[in-house]
């Protein structure tokens, strides 16, 4: 474990997007005290929607804890910088106190050019009042993801894994938001008192209270525990997929893990500051859906097997199944969430035919060692759904 710097009863974590996938990790992981007790003095977690601290399931343990100060109803698309700061100024207690930013934020458009210009926007309010509002702020980092290797494309993109930072962008035309935000922070941390970094897990393991639809376990314990609840315990359930698919070498990173190598990286300036980009996975050794599709099928009762044969295509996809079972599922669950579709799966296990594994060397050789069993992150994942009703019974 990191020791904690000798002005860390100063720090103030300001986080953005703190009910999303990661940035919800990043809240609980503070709150715990990660890297060690007492780095942070302050926690301050800004969502756009209403949310309580009850619902939110981070640890609420008092004593050597942070102060936590939940933040509702900032909407950072809207306005100019100048709003955005004032709203800020008049919405969160002590900003001037704040010294590091998570900003794990994202809005999705289907259009490459507007998604470009909507979070960058957003990226720059922030900024711009964090400059204006906090002179202690000293570092900033978001988290990006493997479009950024272009596992989109077919074959698995330009590059072959293990995909690592210093393979550089993608060659044009292909641009995204990741680039827009690298070359605006680098430009606007010229020069300044204050650094970032980028992180960048594949797949991201996790829980939010709201059911991120990017949740790839909330889809699939959706699924699954809707499988088992019409099927019955000990039913067998094929993988969605193809096989090549199912043989497909991935690194996934649990949301918590993501958190640890944002926080760390955050208190490290001097060696993952200056726009690094940085990989991160819960280990460096890949995994097959060959080897977890049945111990996640077995947390839920059921026997997973491999796909069906081109020739036994029998079966309905997952959205199909839970668009044909929606009655059942929401009569069974306390909570409705964003992840009752699950169509998401549908093309998931066909799409994804080319291993995308990352290389860890990089953080590793920075001096980021934590580890974390890929299998029990998912568990971890499903249990907190449950916990929170969002499964059916």
């Amino acid at each position: 474990m990191t020791s904690s710097p000798s002005n860390a009863a100063a720090h103030h974590a300001l986080v953005f997007g703190a009910s999303g996938l990661a940035g919800w990790a990043v809240v609980e992981q503070l709150l715990e005290n990660y890297p060690a007790e007492a780095t942070f003095s302050n926690v301050t977690a800004v969502v756009n929607r209403p949310m309580s601290v009850e619902d939110s399931l981070w640890p609420t343990s008092a004593g050597a804890s942070p102060t936590l100060n939940l933040v509702t109803g900032i909407n950072l698309s809207e306005g100019t910088v100048e709003k955005f700061t004032n709203l800020l100024r008049s919405r969160i207690k002590d900003i001037s106190t704040v010294t590091h930013v998570y900003y794990f934020v994202y809005k999705q458009d289907n259009d490459a050019d507007e998604e470009i210009k909507v979070n960058c926007g957003m990226l720059e309010r922030v900024v711009g009042a964090v400059e204006s509002l906090c002179p202690k702020f000293s570092f900033l980092v978001w988290p990006s993801g493997t479009l950024g290797y272009g596992i989109y494309k077919p074959g698995g993109g330009p590059f072959k894994p293990p995909y690592k930072e210093s393979m550089g962008r993608l060659p044009p035309p292909d641009t995204n938001f990741y680039y827009a935000f690298e070359d605006f922070l680098a430009e606007r941390s010229k020069g300044k008192t204050w650094t970032w970094a980028e992180v960048r897990p594949d797949a991201i393991v996790g829980f939010s209270p709201n059911g991120s639809t990017y949740s790839l376990p909330a889809h699939w314990a959706t699924y699954l525990s809707l499988y088992r609840s019409i099927e019955g315990s000990g039913a067998s359930i094929p993988y969605p997929g193809t096989e090549a698919s199912y043989d497909t070498k991935f690194t996934d990173a649990s949301s918590a893990m993501i958190a640890k190598l944002a926080i760390w990286a955050s208190l490290h300036p001097e060696k993952a500051g200056g726009g690094q980009l940085l990989n991160i996975a819960d280990r460096e050794e890949p995994s097959t859906m060959r080897e977890r599709w049945p111990k996640l099928a077995a947390f839920f009762g059921l026997v997973g097997v491999g796909p069906r044969s081109l020739d036994n295509t029998a079966g309905l996809k997952p959205g199909e199944y839970i668009l044909e079972h929606q009655g059942v599922l929401r009569a069974r669950s306390k909570k409705s969430n964003d992840v009752f579709g699950a169509a998401f799966l549908d093309g998931y296990g066909y799409h994804f035919t080319a291993d995308r594994q990352l290389s860890l060397q990089k953080i590793r050789d920075l001096g980021f060692v934590e580890e974390a069993d890929p299998v029990e992150s998912w568990f971890k994942a499903f249990r907190r759904f449950r916990e929170a009703g969002m499964l059916p019974t």
